[in-house]
C-alpha cells in the first residue's frame, strides 16, 4: 500500500470515527433527554364495569342424619351439594401508585369489585358420591327449602409491569401488561334454611329437630394472576387518560361454614366456589408527578 492510500485511509477513518462520535453524542443527548421526560413517579385512578364466568359452588358436611321422609335411606358419612352461581355485571374500582421508565412501567395498586350473585341448586349426594334416597310423598313429611346468596366482592393488592407498544412522542399508545398479587375473596349473605312439618299422617316425632340454618359470609384469601391491554391518550405532558381491560384469575374461594341451627350441634361445613374469574373494563386517569 503506497503512502497516497494510506493518507486516504487515514482520512476516511478520521471522518468516520468524527461522524460517529456526533451521532453517538446526539443520540445520548436525545436518550437523555427523552428519559428525563419519561422517567417519573405518577398516581392512577380507574374505574368501570366488571363481568366474570358462572361460579361453581361445591360443598360438603360431616351429617350422619338421614331425613324425615326419605323411602329407605341408611345414613351416610355426611353431604355433598353443587350449585351454579350466574353473576351479574358489577363495578369496579383501582386506585395506584408507580414508576414510569421510557415505555415501561411498573405499579402497585388495589383494586376492589362487587358483582350480585345468584344460585342454582344442581345436586345433593351422599359423601361417598352416592345418590340421596328420594322423599316419600305419602310419608306426610313436608320439606321447606330456602336458598339464598349475596354478592361476590373481591379486595386486592396487585403488583404491575406495563410495557407501551409505541413510542412516548405518539399522543395515543396502547400498552400490554401482566400482574399477579392477593386478594380476599368473599361471598356475603350465604343463606340456607331447611325445615321441616308434618302436612298429615302417618309422620311422627318432632321433625322441627331436623331444621338447619346457616346465615354469613364465607371469604378467603387467595393468589391471583392478571393480564392487561389497554391505551392511553396524553391530554397534557402530565395527564394520561385511557381504556384498559384486564383479565384476572383467582384461586377457588374455599370457606368454613358453621350452622346456626343444627341436629347435630356446632356443625360446620366446607364451600367452594370456583371459576371466579373477573374481565374489568376501566376508564383510567393517570397522573405524573
Amino acid at each position: 500500500m503506497n503512502s497516497k492510500d494510506k493518507r486516504f485511509i487515514s482520512k476516511l477513518t478520521a471522518k468516520t470515527v468524527r461522524r460517529v462520535a456526533v451521532f453517538a453524542i446526539v443520540t445520548v443527548t436525545a436518550l437523555s433527554t427523552a428519559h428525563a421526560q419519561t422517567s417519573s413517579w405518577y398516581v392512577e385512578i380507574g374505574a368501570g364495569p366488571t363481568f366474570s364466568n358462572e361460579l361453581s359452588q361445591a360443598g360438603f358436611n360431616f351429617d350422619t342424619f338421614c331425613y324425615p321422609g326419605w323411602v329407605g335411606c341408611e345414613p351416610g358419612d355426611g353431604y355433598r351439594w353443587y350449585y351454579q352461581v350466574p353473576t351479574d355485571a358489577g363495578f369496579a374500582f383501582r386506585v395506584g401508585t408507580g414508576r414510569e421508565q421510557g415505555s415501561l412501567r411498573i405499579d402497585a395498586n388495589v383494586k376492589y369489585s362487587t358483582q350480585n350473585l345468584e344460585q342454582v341448586f344442581t345436586q345433593i349426594t351422599f359423601l361417598d358420591g352416592s345418590v340421596v334416597p328420594p322423599s316419600d310423598p305419602s310419608s306426610g313429611v313436608q320439606s321447606m327449602a330456602i336458598i339464598t346468596i349475596g354478592q361476590l366482592r373481591v379486595f386486592s393488592f396487585r403488583l404491575n409491569t406495563f410495557l407501551s407498544l409505541l413510542p412516548e412522542t405518539r399522543m395515543l399508545r396502547p400498552y400490554i401488561g401482566v400482574g399477579g398479587g392477593a386478594a380476599r375473596g368473599t361471598i356475603t349473605d350465604v343463606y340456607y334454611e331447611d325445615h321441616y312439618s308434618c302436612a298429615g299422617p302417618p309422620c311422627k316425632g318432632d321433625l322441627s329437630s331436623y331444621d338447619s340454618l346457616q346465615d354469613e359470609d364465607l371469604s378467603d384469601i387467595v393468589l391471583l394472576a392478571v393480564g392487561h391491554a389497554g391505551f392511553e391518550y396524553a391530554l397534557t405532558n402530565k395527564i394520561l387518560a385511557g381504556v384498559r381491560i384486564s383479565y384476572t384469575l383467582l384461586q377457588n374461594i374455599t370457606s368454613e361454614g358453621v350452622y346456626i341451627k343444627h341436629k347435630i350441634p356446632n356443625l360446620t361445613n366446607s364451600t367452594t366456589f370456583s371459576e371466579a374469574n373477573l374481565t374489568t373494563v376501566m376508564a383510567t386517569v393517570r397522573y405524573r408527578l
